[in-house]
């Protein structure tokens, strides 16, 4: 069996007498008719009205409607009853009060604006559930999902080749008034579905969970096939990855989002196994995925990477296949591509098997930490003041005060003034009552008691408390704003850094301006007067601002002596005009000093930028008053540049 929660309207207009006609009123689905001219059938209205009058029609046996025939009563007030060959079920009055009783249940809540749910229980084609199967199934689901005890109507149909049940309820509570919370609802009913296949002896049918082992619920895994058998005796064996996990890892996800997506083409597979280091080519009348340094020796088949990069799936849909384009051509729509990742076949591969157990405990830990939020959602009161009993008891106290008032002062002139000094004496309590009750709230709000804490809120309480469901999550939130800011980001780096190639390591540099300080994580401090100066990740080198006015000179040149202790295959200067301008000025200082170059940059246009800094202020500097002419001057300011000082678009 299985759920559906069908789309709803999306200004909240759902109609619970729609609804409820849908469910019990089948007359005008007659597929064993036969249709002849004399007998052509006319569209029922479908408007509020006409629905409750042929639902009223029905209960009363009025014109061609069968009778209604009450099945069955319970205890608890359910009711079966066939209406039109149609088995249905309900907690209200009667099947033609539902509507209304809903719609008079859910006016007591003026803040649920859509106060329909409605959901669908399937069975499959060759399973007959019976009546009381299919009631059953559907009260567990309203069970699971905190609705047991709240108005619904559920109707059997059997006019399609799957039986299936149609189960309107009020999401609003006939007791408190409170609107039931649907959040996950559609994962807590995939449960049940799993748990009543069990129940009652159904096969088990596709969804987001299946049975494991112990008798316990797991999440579905990926249905993909197993990895061949060389590849995985290789992690086994070896200790190395295979160029299949490589290949799975790297381009499976994007392969299934752009074929979701219908954006798949054969240039978009090409280039997409070009940055990762990997190609993709006809072989033995298929596909297979190669590496491009070892194009010869290193291959797998492409339908094992993804079911559905082969030849005979993609070419009904994108045509024949067609080669690579050619990456090393000058014209930057095929040769402005780079490759970001290779693979590596002497890399140790990671404990997969250990890190998915991990994974699916931490599932189950925050599907337990959200079970206790709904828990403590449901437990939760708001604290009350007592503001109306404390108004009366200033009330009552202050009108004794004038009854006794009445008694000791027989003269009326003192009588009045005393009662004046009484209703004073009130309005100043009652003053004070309102800036106490004030504070309260205020006191109240701040230690976040005066409403029910939010689902991020309360998980940092209970990390407070050292849950470790709580402090996973937490964690777990960190990295999801983390992947956001990469992902969001048109430039990964911040500005005022200086960029290198992946694992492009330094030595620490010991030097009288500045202090240094080393991480665990390997990240690098100098500091200056007491202020980080610089920062050294690896890949990138930030630079920060001196302390207060004082003048940061040093810290440019510390990251230039940083920039040339790495390997130089990538330097780039990342941050405004200024910035780049003073980095590469720090940098031919220390290409003078050190009377060689060691500092380098590798973009062209910084390139070119360095050489003009150098021959207006550097060599001045250093005592070269008539300097070599340069292929390239800074005119930046002239209206006309002529061809030796122009520099070209900056990227």
């Amino acid at each position: 069996m299985n759920v559906i929660i069908p789309p709803k309207r999306r200004d909240g207009g759902t109609s619970f007498m729609k609804l409820v006609g849908y469910l019990s009123l089948r007359d005008d689905k007659k597929p064993d008719d036969v249709i002849t001219p004399e007998k052509i059938e006319k569209p029922t209205s479908r408007s509020s009205q006409a629905i409750f009058d042929r639902l009223v029609d029905y209960v009363e046996r009025r014109d061609e409607f069968s009778p209604m025939q009450v099945i069955e009563s319970f205890p608890d007030g359910r009711e079966q009853v066939i209406v039109g060959g149609v088995e249905c079920e309900t907690n209200c009055f009667s099947l033609e009060t539902a509507a209304a009783e809903m719609n008079m249940v859910a006016a007591q809540n003026r803040h649920c604006k859509d106060p329909v749910y409605h959901f669908i229980l399937s069975w499959q084609a060759d399973e007959t559930p019976t009546p009381a199967q299919v009631f059953d199934s559907a009260r567990h689901c309203l069970e699971k999902m905190g609705m047991g005890h709240h108005q619904f109507v559920t109707a059997i149909h059997r006019d399609t080749d799957n039986i299936h049940c149609h189960i309107a309820v009020n999401r609003v509570d006939p007791g408190t008034y409170r609107a039931a919370n649907l959040w996950n609802d559609a994962d807590t009913l995939q449960q049940c579905c799993r748990v009543l296949e069990k129940r009652f002896g159904f096969k088990q049918d596709n969804g987001s969970w299946v049975w494991g082992d112990n008798n316990t619920l797991h999440r579905a895994p990926w249905r993909f096939k197993s990895a061949p058998q060389g590849a995985a005796k290789r992690e086994i064996f070896s200790d190395k990855e295979s160029l299949y996990h490589y290949a799975v890892r790297q381009t499976r996800t994007q392969i299934t989002d752009a074929i979701k997506n219908k954006t798949a083409s054969w240039n978009y597979f090409h280039l997409l196994m070009h940055a990762n280091g990997l190609g993709l080519r006809e072989q033995s009348g298929g596909l297979v995925i190669y590496d491009l340094e070892r194009p010869d020796i290193m291959m797998v088949k492409a339908s094992d990477v993804h079911p559905t990069l082969a030849k005979s799936r993609l070419e009904p849909y994108l045509g024949l296949f067609e080669g690579p384009p050619s990456f090393d051509s000058g014209d930057l729509e095929e040769g402005g591509y780079a490759i970001y990742n290779r693979y590596q076949p002497e890399f140790h591969v990671r404990d997969r098997d250990a890190r998915n157990e991990r994974r699916e405990e931490r599932a189950a830990a925050r599907d337990d930490l959200k079970l206790r939020y709904q828990h403590y959602r449901g437990e939760w009161v708001k604290p009350d003041l007592n503001v109306k009993t404390r108004h009366q008891e200033i009330a009552a106290h202050y009108q004794a005060m004038k009854g006794n008032v009445h008694d000791s002062y027989p003269d009326p002139l003192l009588r009045k003034l005393m009662y004046r000094v009484a209703e004073f004496e009130r309005m100043k309590a009652t003053a004070e009552l309102r800036i106490q009750i004030r504070e309260e709230r205020k006191t109240l709000f701040e230690s976040g008691q005066y409403r029910p804490l939010s689902y991020r809120s309360w998980v940092e309480r209970e990390a407070l408390t050292g849950d470790v469901a709580a402090v996973s999550q937490l964690r777990g939130w960190a990295y999801r704003e983390k992947r956001k800011a990469r992902t969001s980001a048109p430039n990964k780096h911040k500005d005022s850094v200086l960029v290198f190639g992946a694992a492009d390591d330094s030595p620490l540099l010991e030097r009288s301006t500045h202090a240094t300080r080393l991480h665990r994580n390997g990240t690098v401090e100098y500091l200056r007067d007491g202020v980080v100066g610089v920062v050294d990740r690896g890949d990138q080198v930030e630079i920060k601002p001196g302390f207060e006015d004082y003048d940061d000179t040093a810290n440019y040149h510390l990251a230039a002596e940083i920039a040339g202790a790495k390997s130089g295959e990538r330097v780039e200067v990342v941050g405004d005009d200024d910035f780049v301008d003073r980095v590469l000025i720090e940098g031919c200082r220390l290409n003078y000093q050190q009377e060689k170059e060691v500092f380098r940059p590798t973009d062209n246009w910084q390139r070119g930028r360095s050489e003009v800094l150098e021959h207006r202020h550097v060599r001045p500097e250093m005592g070269y008053d008539d300097p070599a002419a340069s292929r390239q001057t800074d005119d930046r300011e002239d209206d006309a540049p002529t061809v030796d000082s122009y520099w070209g678009p900056r990227p």
